[in-house]
C-alpha cells in the first residue's frame, strides 16, 4: 500500500528519531514508500543513495501551513498515495485531519508528553490523536502518555526502536584489545561508556561525580564520554574540579560506534525527569546498542528506559539517577560480580537479537500500516 511519511526528523540529520525511522522505512517494500521531510546538509548525497522516494521540501522546519497541506496534497494525488503518516504528531500532524485520506502518528515520548500537558497545545493534540486510524508507540510509556492526552483508547500499535545486531556485537578479545590501545586503555582498566547528546536531562553530571568519588577506591576507572551537546562545558568543568577519570571524546564518526561499545565493561545514561514530567526518556536506542555489542547497561528511572533496559537481567535501573550513593553502589555491583555481569552480557545480546531486530520490527510496522487503507 502505497503510502507517505511526513516528519522532521530524517537523516541525514542525526539523532534516535532519525535512526529509528531510516532503519524501519529502508526495509519497507521500496516502490510503496514516499518521505516528505525538510532539507538538511548533506542531503541530496543522502537521497541520492536510497530506494525509496524522498522529497525534501523548501522549508527549513515542516510546519502545518498551508502551503506544506498542499504539497502533500499534490504528492498525494501524483504518487497514488492511499495513506499518510505524521512524525511528529504536533505540530506536522494537525494536518491529518485536514488531507482527505486516513492518516496515522508515530509517537517517541516528549512529542506528545509536552503538549500533552500543555492546555491549549493538548487540545490540538487530542484532536489529532482522535482523528488518526493509527497509532505507532515506541512502547508503554509514550501510549501511556498518548492515551493520557486523548482522554480516549487510541488504535495502538507498538513499534519499540530496535537495533542492527548484524552492526552492532559483542568484539572478539583480539578486536576488543586493539579497540583498547586504540583509545589509549589498557586491558586492566575498568571502562565506562555513556554516549549521547551533552544535556542535562542525560544525568552526566552525576555519573562524573559518581566515577570521580569511585576512583579513589577504583585507580583503574575509566569514563568515556562520547557526543556533543550545549552542556559539554559544564560538564567538563565538573570533570576538572572533581578530577574524574572523565575523558571526553566530542563526536564520534558513525563507523566509529560499534567499536567504543564493544570496548567498554558498562554502558550508562543515567537519563532523569525533569520540569515535572515534561523531560523524559522516550525509550533510550542507545541501551539497544550496548545490548546488542553485549555490554550490561546502567539506566535512569525516566520515561521508557525501563522498557530498554531489564532491571537485573540486561543491567540496572537507578530509581534515583542525581543520587551518587547509589550510582556508586550500582556501578560498583556490576564491575564486581563478573559472575553476574556474564549472565547479563548474554541475556543482553540474546534480547536484542529477538526482541529488537529492525528486520522483525520493520514486518511488524508494515503490517501496522495496512490498517490505514481507506475501507
Amino acid at each position: 500500500m502505497n503510502h507517505l511519511l511526513v516528519t522532521n526528523d530524517y537523516p541525514p540529520k542525526v539523532g534516535g528519531i532519525q535512526s529509528y525511522l531510516w532503519e524501519i522505512y529502508r526495509r519497507l517494500p521500496q516502490e510503496e514508500v514516499t518521505v516528505l521531510c525538510a532539507p538538511h546538509e548533506d542531503s541530496q548525497s543522502f537521497d541520492s543513495e536510497q530506494n525509496h522516494r524522498i522529497i525534501r521540501t523548501k522549508q527549513r522546519f515542516l510546519l502545518p501551513t498551508p502551503q506544506l497541506a498542499k504539497q502533500i496534497r499534490a504528492i498525494v494525488e501524483e504518487q497514488k498515495i492511499e495513506a499518510v503518516l505524521f512524525d511528529p504528531a504536533v505540530p506536522v500532524g494537525i494536518l491529518g485531519p485536514k488531507i482527505g485520506i486516513p492518516y496515522g502518528v508515530i509517537l517517541h515520548g516528549a512529542e506528545v508528553t509536552i503538549p500533552g500537558r500543555v492546555p491549549v497545545l493538548k487540545q490540538i493534540l487530542r484532536r489529532v490523536l482522535r482523528g488518526a486510524k493509527l497509532v505507532v508507540t515506541a512502547g508503554e510509556y509514550s501510549t501511556k502518555e498518548a492515551e493520557r492526552a486523548a482522554k480516549a483508547k487510541l488504535p495502538v500499535v507498538i513499534i519499540p526502536p530496535g537495533v542492527d545486531e548484524k552492526r552492532f556485537k559483542p568484539l572478539t578479545p583480539e578486536s576488543r584489545s586493539n579497540a583498547r590501545s586504540k583509545y589509549n586503555l589498557k586491558e586492566s582498566d575498568e571502562v565506562i561508556l555513556t554516549l549521547s547528546r551533552l544535556v542535562p536531562r542525560k544525568g552526566m553530571d552525576a555519573l562524573i561525580k559518581a566515577c570521580a568519588e569511585l576512583k579513589l577506591s577504583r585507580p583503574n576507572l575509566k569514563l568515556l564520554v562520547a557526543g556533543t551537546g550545549r552542556d559539554r562545558s559544564r560538564l567538563e568543568f565538573i570533570a576538572k574540579r572533581s578530577k574524574a577519570p572523565a575523558i571526553f571524546l566530542g563526536h564520534v564518526a558513525d563507523a566509529e560506534i560499534p567499536t567504543l561499545y564493544g570496548l567498554a565493561d558498562l554502558f550508562s545514561m543515567l537519563c532523569r525527569v525533569r520540569w515535572g514530567g515534561l523531560e523524559q526518556e522516550g525509550f533510550g536506542i542507545v541501551f539497544l546498542e550496548a545490548a546488542a555489542s553485549g555490554v550490561p547497561q546502567l539506566a535512569g528511572k525516566s520515561g521508557g528506559a525501563g522498557e530498554a533496559v531489564l532491571d537485573g537481567k540486561t543491567g540496572k535501573i537507578i530509581s534515583k539517577p542525581k543520587d551518587i550513593q547509589s550510582i556508586k553502589n550500582a556501578i560498583s555491583q556490576l564491575l564486581d560480580d563478573e559472575h553476574d555481569r556474564s549472565k547479563m552480557k548474554k541475556s543482553s545480546r540474546l534480547r536484542a537479537e529477538t526482541k529488537f531486530s529492525y528486520d522483525n520490527l520493520a514486518i511488524e510496522f508494515h503490517r501496522s500500516i495496512l490498517k490505514l487503507k481507506q475501507d
